[in-house]
């Protein structure tokens, strides 16, 4: 399934500023889907500092031959190196880097998207749900496949419906049992979730 990058980050981010902030030139060694990443983050005001941290460019550093541009507080990282500035990489904690599949076009829609999960008008959340229960709340939604990454977990995957997106995967919290987000843009989009037998949600608003 394919998504526009432009209408989905209006959608779920509000229209764009017609300006970007450059980067400065001193930073003209960074991978060019990079730079976009920086300016489509503030043209849209996609979170920096939301469910994983975008690096600012003064603070990329290399390590091990590896720069990290964009972590997570569960041990997660994201690289590049300058000898293949097109491919990104990832590790959590001290596992070798992997090269992903996707381009950096396609990892920014999927940085994108969690972050828009996470920070929707309206939120519902469990950590605890049964199989049956995720299974049903997820029956209006199609999935999205993001090639490679293993974030934040095995067997994680992203949801997309009308007005409404979603997270899933195996709870670290409590065994055999999931986790499940849904952000939607009104409150009536996920209104149906409230009858769900098997999980127990948690509510936020903007």
């Amino acid at each position: 399934m394919e998504i526009e990058m432009d209408s989905f980050l209006a959608s779920w981010f509000g229209p764009a500023e017609s300006s970007a902030k450059g980067i400065d030139p001193e930073f003209d060694w960074i991978p060019t889907g990079l730079k976009k990443w920086y300016e489509i983050s503030s043209r849209w005001g996609i979170p920096v500092e939301g469910v994983k941290r975008l690096i600012p460019p003064s603070e990329i550093s290399e390590e091990e031959g590896k720069f990290i541009f964009l972590m997570d507080q569960g041990g997660w990282a994201w690289a590049f190196d300058l000898a293949e500035p097109s491919f990104i990489f990832e590790a959590k904690d001290d596992d070798p880097w992997r090269r992903l599949d996707a381009d950096w076009d396609e990892m920014l829609l999927w940085h994108s998207f969690s972050e828009a999960v996470k920070h929707a008008p309206f939120v519902q959340w469990s950590s605890n749900a049964s199989t049956e229960a995720v299974n049903e709340a997820l029956s209006k939604f199609r999935k999205v496949s993001f090639a490679g990454s293993m974030w934040p977990t095995a067997g994680w995957a992203f949801y997309i419906a009308d007005g409404m997106i979603a997270d899933a995967g195996p709870s670290k919290w409590a065994p055999d049992s999931f986790s499940i987000t849904v952000g939607a843009g009104s409150s009536e989009s996920i209104a149906f979730l409230k009858s769900l037998a098997g999980i127990e949600w948690r509510v936020r608003q903007k």
